[in-house]
């Protein structure tokens, strides 16, 4: 018996070499070539519905030409740790990946400009500046990596699951952060920031009185529940959360020329800004059905009280700056783009 079916497997493996070496092998070996987009969030967040997802598809409309495809797989399938999508990209494990860049806190050292309302709060002048930092050659950190588009979100605001009279209010709450900016700016009103909490545990967290709040953009409260678990809301744009849609760049240098022509084309500061847009209108709905809501009151800080964040957000700006001259520099580099930005918008 034994004899026999090693012999029924040898066959086996006879059958399979022929049909691998018979003809109709090159319809496999015109199978698409598949580039794997990991993303470690659900594919109904707002910019992996109506941005990734569209981007594909039409990627993917024009890549069919030349036997390449892009596989979106959303959700974690690749991984579910959002600070290890950077290493599993350079790993090989995806292709292109998105995360937020304060997941690599360190890695993008020009980053923290970008994450505090210094030198503007409006989302789409940081994000086309982001782009064009890039594009200028002012961004470290991206060597080993092809961006296709650098986004930063619409504002992180205060969500808190109790009452608010005043600022003082905060003092030794517990406030859920995403990074050491926005830790300082907990800090700055007298707040204790927790990190370590995942944008998909702050719900948990809130209903278990782990937290007492947290910072986190409009765009993002439904989806994670934090509009069902918390109940005042602080109108103060506090932070901005920068993210990153990259490549592999050894994956995107061994494409076809044509290959590497079409996602460009697809990608840039069009595409950076089509991921804030998105968020923006999400936020702004998100905004409606709270005013709305019997169930939520919005916090008016008064100036003197708006006033003690400009000047935490000024001393950040100063300590990232110290006395380097190449930060120093950046500062001054950002200031200008925006200037520029403003005053374009201006003339149209």
């Amino acid at each position: 018996m034994t004899a026999h079916m090693v012999a029924l497997g040898f066959r086996a493996c006879l059958v399979c070499w022929f049909l691998l070496a018979s003809p109709a092998r090159g319809a496999q070996a015109q199978e698409p070539h598949l580039l794997r987009l990991g993303i470690f969030v659900p594919d109904r967040v707002v910019h992996v519905r109506d941005v990734v997802k569209p981007w594909v598809a039409r990627v993917n409309e024009r890549l069919a030409e030349y036997g390449y495809e892009i596989k979106l797989m959303a959700g974690g399938s690749l991984g579910r740790d959002g600070e290890m999508q950077l290493r599993l990209l350079t790993a090989g494990v995806s292709d292109i990946t998105w995360f937020p860049t304060g997941y690599v806190a360190g890695r993008l050292p020009a980053v923290p400009l970008l994450e505090i309302p210094y030198l503007s709060d409006d989302p789409e002048d940081l994000t086309q500046a982001f782009w064009r930092l890039y594009t200028r050659g002012l961004l470290d950190g991206l060597s080993d990596v092809h961006p296709l588009a650098l986004s930063v979100s619409p504002a992180n605001f205060l969500h808190l699951a109790f009452d608010l009279e005043t600022l003082d209010g905060l003092s030794n709450r517990k406030i859920r952060v995403a990074n050491a900016a926005q830790a300082r700016i907990v800090g700055a009103v007298g707040g204790t920031a927790v990190g370590g909490i995942t944008a998909t545990q702050v719900a948990e967290s809130l209903s278990r009185n782990m937290i007492d709040g947290t910072l986190f953009s409009w765009h993002g409260t439904r989806a994670t529940g934090i509009e069902r678990t918390t109940r005042t809301h602080v109108r103060q744009p506090l932070a901005f959360s920068p993210s990153a849609l990259v490549m592999n760049k050894q994956r995107y240098e061994s494409l076809p020329k044509e290959v590497q022509d079409i996602i460009d084309a697809e990608s840039g500061e069009a595409l950076s800004l089509a991921f804030t847009r998105a968020m923006m209108k999400e936020a702004d709905q998100a905004v409606a059905r709270m005013e709305a809501s019997p169930d939520h009151h919005f916090y008016e800080p008064s100036a003197q009280e708006a006033q003690l964040f400009y000047d935490a957000f000024a001393r950040m700006a100063v300590d990232w700056g110290g006395e380097d001259a190449k930060r120093l520099a950046l500062i001054e580099d950002l200031r200008a783009i925006l200037a520029d930005i403003a005053r374009k918008k201006e003339a149209s």
